[in-house]
């Protein structure tokens, strides 16, 4: 799909256009529904209940809130949905969670082998320790941080997380090793 397109929407959306919303929902809603039926389909979403049309929709009500982000392109409205489907993924366990009084934690399998295939570990990771080890990374490296945030909840390429990021590729793609190992390591999913 051609950038320009989506780009122009979401300047025409910030600044009010009327039919813009309209015309950048129709464009970026398959786009979105299928990253989340994808990422609800993957290892670490798994065990999370929410229909991809459910987790769209409330992207969507989050999005409408971020409505005055000065948007640069597609890949960074993508950059913004991936933080929203992360915060909605976190939300839903968390909220699981309280409803069942802090009982029987969802425990999916993390595998951010979105790139390269090799062994990797079926141990059980929770949702929220992802989040917990994702902000503790932050912490320690934000790019390395928001690489595999990139990556992982949005489904970006190596060569539009390096131009979100405003990186080269192949560091993206050095940082990706470290995020992965690191939070393999502290997971215990190593």
């Amino acid at each position: 799909m051609d950038e320009t397109p989506i780009t122009e929407l979401l300047v025409r959306w910030r600044e009010g256009a009327p039919d813009a919303e309209a015309a950048l929902m129709n464009v970026v809603y398959p786009l979105l529904r299928e990253l989340a039926r994808s990422r609800l389909k993957r290892g670490s979403f798994q065990a999370i209940t929410l229909d991809p049309t459910e987790l769209v929709n409330e992207a969507y009500a989050r999005l409408q809130i971020a409505r005055e982000t000065p948007w640069k392109d597609r890949v960074h409205f993508f950059a913004i949905s991936a933080k929203i489907i992360r915060g909605l993924a976190v939300d839903y366990v968390r909220a699981r969670l309280a409803d069942k009084r802090g009982g029987d934690t969802v425990f999916v399998s993390f595998d951010l082998a979105a790139e390269q295939a090799g062994p990797h570990s079926d141990a059980g990771v929770d949702v929220l320790a992802i989040d917990a080890a994702l902000a503790e990374l932050e912490r320690e490296d934000a790019v390395c941080a928001r690489i595999v945030e990139l990556k992982y909840f949005s489904g970006l390429t190596t060569a539009e997380i390096a131009e979100a990021c405003g990186i080269s590729s192949a560091t993206v793609v050095r940082h990706w090793r470290f995020a992965r190992a690191w939070l393999a390591d502290k997971l215990g999913t190593s």
